[in-house]
């Protein structure tokens, strides 16, 4: 074996290792109640504690935390629970975050999906409550077709059928009903 391949099936056996070696609910190991459901797509890897990375060519990069999650190979997909999903170019989690019960991310697709909702943060004091939404990671687009609520300095807003593209800032929102408070409105001192 050339020398410079030794790195690389040494990977390759830790990770069939991990693969072939993960006890299951068949296998007579207690089965965590909060892991998502397996694909039955081939092998799979649980994992608990979890930060994920991808990484593409341009220099920017996508990344998913959860509590735990199941890899699965044939499908090159991840299934979590307690999600953190970091939105962004990359540059040290600047932007926004999203938390979310659970999260279904697609490599090849480059989405997420978010199937009970979840809560999103973004630097400068904006929250936001989302029903179930999506996310396409490759246009930089989270769409949440149902009830949305958000929040910012001094005012509040609600709607359905929210479209927020947040590489170019931009947002619409189906509906909106909105509430300022009074010290935000100019000329007035709080």
């Amino acid at each position: 074996m050339n020398a410079r391949l030794l790195p690389w099936a040494v990977f390759a056996l830790i990770v069939a290792g991990l693969a072939l070696g993960t006890a299951g609910p068949g296998n007579g190991a207690p089965a965590t109640a909060a892991l998502p459901e397996a694909d039955g797509d081939g092998p799979e890897i649980r994992m608990a504690p979890v930060a994920m990375r991808e990484f593409h060519d341009d220099g920017t990069w996508n990344r998913l935390d959860a509590r735990e999650a199941v890899y699965s190979y044939g499908r090159k997909t991840v299934k979590g629970s307690e999600v953190v999903v970091f939105l962004g170019t990359g540059e040290d989690f600047k932007g926004s975050v999203i938390r979310a019960p659970r999260a279904f991310w697609d490599f090849n697709g480059r989405t997420v999906s978010l199937p009970d909702g979840g809560e999103a943060d973004r630097e400068g004091g904006w929250k936001g409550e989302l029903s179930p939404a999506d996310l396409d990671l490759a246009a930089g687009v989270l769409r949440v077709p149902g009830p949305v609520s958000l929040s910012g300095p001094g005012f509040s807003l609600a709607g359905t059928n929210l479209v927020w593209r947040w590489l170019d800032g931009k947002i619409t929102l189906d509906s909106p009903v909105t509430r300022v408070a009074p010290a935000a409105l100019p000329g007035r001192k709080g």
